[in-house]
């Protein structure tokens, strides 16, 4: 069996409470870390009832962000605020950038090789700042 870990940086909001129940119903990865600053644990606990090979693992708060990327294969990043009524791009590329960028420099030093997607809005301005986070660690 392929040992392929998953963490999804983000795992208790709008976007990663879904996206982690579809990771965790593919047989092709054996752990799934759950990662968010509230509300991890009990997302986690939810998904681990299902019997799926994926093992789950909730991690909240930054002090858990390193166990959360350690042996990483994939991180997928849906981490940040949604746009509100009223807020400017700027407003949640401000919000976002500094999200993604405090998440990446968790992958850059505990999973430098995994494979990341960021899906954080607005998308075109938060990978360019996830780039420069990598090459920043040399990675």
């Amino acid at each position: 069996m392929q040992h392929t870990k998953v963490t999804v940086l983000g795992a208790a909001g709008g976007i990663g409470q879904p996206l982690s129940l579809l990771l965790k119903l593919n047989d092709n990865i054996s752990k799934l870390a759950l990662y968010d600053i509230i509300n991890t644990p009990g997302v986690a606990a939810d998904l681990s009832h299902i019997n799926t090979v994926p093992k789950v693992s909730g991690h909240k708060g930054a002090e858990q962000l390193g166990e959360a990327l350690t042996g990483s294969n994939i991180v997928v990043i849906p981490a940040g605020v949604p746009r509100k009524p009223g807020m400017s791009r700027d407003d949640l590329f401000n919000t976002n950038a500094s999200i993604v960028a405090t998440l990446v420099d968790g992958v850059a030093k505990h999973c430098p090789k995994a494979h990341v997607l960021v899906i954080s809005n607005p998308v075109n301005s938060t990978v360019p700042i996830a780039a420069e986070i990598l090459k920043r660690h040399n990675v």
